[in-house]
């Protein structure tokens, strides 16, 4: 674990950082067969990093509203705390709205954004193993990690070995990083790149949070809040594929 690198810079944060520049690259990129300038996909990445910021935090004091006391340290976000799917969520419909607002297709631009999100989360999850959050349940596979004496992972399990389910979510985001862009040399349907990140990402989700530590009260029925998200996400994703299938082709250059 090293929350810090270089003994000043957060890791966190410079994954996230990495990753936000690596997502504007690609889609720049990817916008251009469409026709869709620089500056229009730079102005709706300002607003997925806004909404983003918000999103994260918001889902996280939502579902952890016992831990501020008094209220306002709800507003402490260098204080930690944020769930990834908040983010998702907040930048998803922020997008829908910016779309809507100049006129531009929301489906072309899910499309767009799509592979550089899900490559975004495989470089900031490394952040996450390096600052010890999102740790896993104890384990004796070859897999397990001990983490050190002061990281939460060892605070809550007493220094037992877990799941590197921070690793497990990084390896996830590459492979279907690596998986969108073939299936979209395949088929490029428009919504099929954006549905095929939520399915994808969904089921990743399912199965990487069977091995991921929650509190008691983040899980219901046996799934964590975010599986539950997951499931929705699955089939949302379906019904967008369904949909991308009976369009024709989008030239991606």
């Amino acid at each position: 674990m090293h929350p810090e690198l270089f003994g000043v810079v957060k890791s966190y944060g410079l994954m996230l950082a990495i990753s936000f520049a690596l997502g504007m690259w690609l889609s720049v990129r990817r916008a251009r067969p469409l026709g869709i300038a620089a500056e229009t996909i730079m102005d709706l990445i300002f607003g997925v990093l806004v909404s983003s910021i918000i999103g994260v935090r918001t889902l996280y004091v939502a579902t952890h509203a016992d831990q501020f006391d008094p209220w306002y340290k709800a507003l402490f976000i260098w204080d930690g705390g944020l769930t990834l799917y908040g983010g998702i969520l907040a930048a998803t419909a922020t997008v829908w709205w910016m779309c809507r607002r100049r006129g531009i297709a929301f489906l072309d631009i899910a499309d767009v954004f799509a592979p550089g999100v899900i490559l975004g989360i495989g470089v900031t999850r490394v952040g996450c193993f390096l600052a010890g959050c999102c740790f896993g349940k104890p384990s004796t596979c070859a897999l397990a990690v001990h983490f050190p004496a002061e990281a939460p992972a060892s605070l809550v399990f007493g220094g037992r070995a877990v799941h590197p389910t921070q690793l497990y979510a990084s390896a996830a985001g590459f492979a279907i990083f690596g998986l969108l862009l073939l299936a979209e040399k395949r088929w490029s349907g428009r919504g099929g790149t954006f549905g095929r990140f939520l399915i994808l990402y969904g089921v990743a989700r399912l199965i990487e949070d069977a091995f991921r530590y929650y509190e008691p009260g983040q899980v219901l029925a046996g799934l964590s809040n975010n599986q539950w998200v997951s499931a929705v996400l699955v089939v949302a994703g379906a019904v967008v594929v369904a949909r991308s299938r009976r369009t024709g082709p989008v030239s991606r250059g």
